[in-house]
């Protein structure tokens, strides 16, 4: 009677695990993520960066869908445009990833604005000694 209840136990829980395990694949947030990030691994940023926005609009939540976005934004140079969901994946991220995500926003800040100044140089047009 024993190993019966003991094998039972077992059998529920191997149920319950693998039923939590798969509830990510009926998450289509968790699935856009995991197309992005197969996506940014193989260095196509543009496409991963699509497939993260779509996650975050799903799950608002999703710390790693923002961190990704972000990291894909910063892998194309577009420097400004990665500040934001990196500070959405700060305020949602655990205290341990924190500072990974703060070193990331800074790097994006300092490029943004080197960037916008570098852009303002070769926008205006260089005055002339003798114009009035």
């Amino acid at each position: 009677m024993r190993t019966k209840v003991a094998i039972t136990v077992a059998i529920l829980a191997l149920l319950l695990n693998s039923s939590c395990a798969a509830l990510h694949h009926f998450d289509p947030a968790y699935n856009n993520f995991e197309q992005g990030l197969a996506l940014f691994n193989q260095g196509r940023f543009t496409a991963a960066a699509s497939f993260f926005e779509r996650a975050t609009r799903e799950n608002p939540d999703m710390a790693e869908a923002y961190l990704y976005l972000g990291r894909s934004y910063i892998s194309q140079s577009r420097w400004s445009e990665a500040i934001q969901p990196l500070r959405t994946a700060f305020r949602l991220a655990p205290k341990e990833s924190q500072q990974e995500i703060m070193n990331l926003i800074i790097d994006a800040s300092v490029a943004a604005a080197l960037n916008d100044f570098h852009l303002g140089d070769r926008l205006t047009p260089p005055a002339r000694l003798n114009d009035p």
